[in-house]
């Protein structure tokens, strides 16, 4: 009789003790958003300070903490390689993202990050729920060699729900990791889709949303600042189609909306678990590609986004309290001014000869070793050799990367030359050139030669207008990184911190492993005050 008295009395204690087991603690935040903003530079913070209101970048950055020196510390710097690199905690070298695309040395053929010929395109295509032949939708993460965020949460907790979302595959696929409940991007007509890797069809909550909800909506009208710029938006929809909105601000303002209703559909923090969602703002890249970061067109389109941003916040605020998430935003690389404006300042920079490197280093190398095609491939700034012809005629490879490496470093425009060996069987340290490059390299994956360009220097096919970035100099790596809500002090570090930093402190604050090729270290003025 005792017993059962003594059972009853502790029944509350033992249940409360059970909900607490299989959920996350009660202290632990109901939600992790990662925001990527796709090639922000960190100067474009202050640039546009004077711009933004108070409830976009200023409400993260007044009430989180902000890193002033956030770096990726590796070559190059690419939309797949900075996403990857961000949520795994670790660099090309060891999540095997080294670009977004590179040439295959087994199949010779070229490889996309996101790239999954073995999926199917799901889709709301007319009725069917699987479009075979689309490829938009056979994307997978199977290429990322490592777990991100997102996968030690749902290791931690298997009832984690896990969402990624951009305008662009990778953008989605590669944030959100591999076991994540969905991605959605946005296909070539302007429709949010995704992969049988994560489902069968889509929810039907996407599907009545896109029947109400189109990139149609945006591109009527200009786009227009008095005295600076004026595009016409139908007549860009003429031309490309729904697809259009990539190339406007209102690209991230329709991935803001869906931001908005996979929270309130998904009941994103309501499910008595710590959940994910990673957004990557993609209308920043396009724009920036197009007119460059000094641009009218891309002040604008931050100032749009602050907008975005605030409407966020607050939704976040009214349904799960940001003092019950943590908020992270950075970006996935930077990108170098337009080299016509350096040289117009009398700044040194230039544009690339890409096709003409080729062809000297391939007259070079028939003149030294006689007739043959010695380069598979040249893409990345890496030379891919043709290693099947170099032994047939009992060539060192070792000697023959050398002769090119040697060969390369007189052309114009080049500053640096690297061989797979010196990559190989060198350690290289610290933040020189040498380690960057060393940290963005595959053994089985790059090239036998790696190029560096000079300071300010891109390829000839942008000398027409507008730029790009991928290199190793801090206009490309220098990024925005702050921190905001649950277990996050107020305050500003200049100390030099990493991209592949973000996971582990993510990861600490959360108290679960870190994701398994991490190489990052949390980061401790963040981490040690939660204590």
């Amino acid at each position: 009789m005792k017993r059962i008295i003594l059972y009853i009395l502790l029944f509350p204690i033992i249940l409360n003790a059970q909900k607490k087991t299989n959920s996350n603690s009660h202290n632990s935040p109901k939600l992790i958003v990662g925001i990527v903003i796709d090639q922000m530079r960190y100067d474009y913070i202050y640039r546009f300070w004077d711009k933004f209101e108070e409830d976009g970048f200023k409400r993260l950055i007044n009430n989180g903490f902000l890193c002033r020196n956030a770096n990726f510390s590796y070559a190059p710097t690419f939309t797949g390689p900075g996403h990857a690199s961000i949520f795994t905690g670790t660099t090309p070298a060891i999540h095997g993202i080294i670009a977004n695309n590179w040439f295959d040395k087994e199949s010779k053929k070229s490889i996309y990050c996101a790239g999954d010929g073995e999926m199917q395109t799901v889709c709301n295509c007319h009725d069917q729920t699987i479009d075979i032949l689309s490829d938009d939708g056979k994307m997978s993460p199977h290429h990322m060699l490592s777990s991100t965020i997102a996968d030690q949460m749902k290791l931690f907790n298997e009832n984690t729900k896990a969402i990624g979302i951009s305008l662009k595959d990778r953008g989605a696929i590669l944030a959100s990791g591999h076991s994540a409940n969905a991605a959605y991007w946005m296909d070539n007509e302007g429709k949010w889709i995704t992969s049988s890797y994560y489902m069968d069809k889509l929810p039907k909550w996407l599907i009545d949303y896109q029947s109400t909800t189109t990139a149609t909506d945006w591109l009527n009208g200009n786009w227009v600042v008095k005295n600076k710029f004026n595009h016409d938006l139908e007549k860009a929809l003429e031309e490309k189609g729904p697809k259009a909105i990539k190339t406007t601000p209102y690209g991230n303002t329709i991935l803001n909306e869906l931001a908005i209703k996979i929270l309130e559909k998904e009941r994103l923090g309501k499910n008595g678990n710590t959940d994910f969602l990673s957004i990557s703002f993609s209308s920043t890249d396009y724009i920036g590609h197009k007119y460059g970061p000094h641009s009218a067109e891309i002040e604008d389109t931050y100032i749009k986004l602050d907008k975005d941003l605030a409407k966020l916040l607050k939704v976040i605020d009214k349904n799960i309290g940001l003092n019950n998430a943590i908020i992270f935003l950075t970006a996935d690389h930077g990108v170098v001014s337009e080299p016509h404006e350096l040289t117009k300042r009398k700044i040194p920079a230039g544009y690339f000869d890409k096709t003409s490197c080729q062809q000297s280093l391939e007259a070079a190398l028939r003149s030294k070793y006689g007739n043959g095609d010695w380069i598979h491939n040249f893409s990345n700034g890496q030379f891919f050799l043709n290693h099947d012809l170099i032994n047939e005629n009992g060539i060192s490879i070792r000697k023959i990367q050398d002769f090119c490496a040697d060969f390369l470093i007189k052309i114009k425009g080049i500053k640096h030359t690297f061989t797979a060996k010196q990559m190989t069987e060198n350690s290289y340290n610290g933040s020189s050139v040498h380690a960057l490059i060393q940290r963005g390299f595959s053994q089985k994956r790059s090239g036998d030669v790696i190029i560096v360009l000079d300071i300010g220097w891109i390829g000839d096919g942008w000398e027409s207008g507008g730029t790009t970035h991928g290199s190793s100099f801090s206009y490309d790596t220098h990024v925005p990184l702050v921190f905001s809500g649950k277990f996050i002090p107020k305050g500003k570090l200049d100390k030099l911190v990493y991209i592949q930093d973000i996971a582990p402190t993510i990861s600490t604050l959360l108290g679960i492993s870190y994701p398994n090729g991490c190489t990052g270290i949390p980061i401790r003025e963040i981490t040690e005050w939660k204590h």
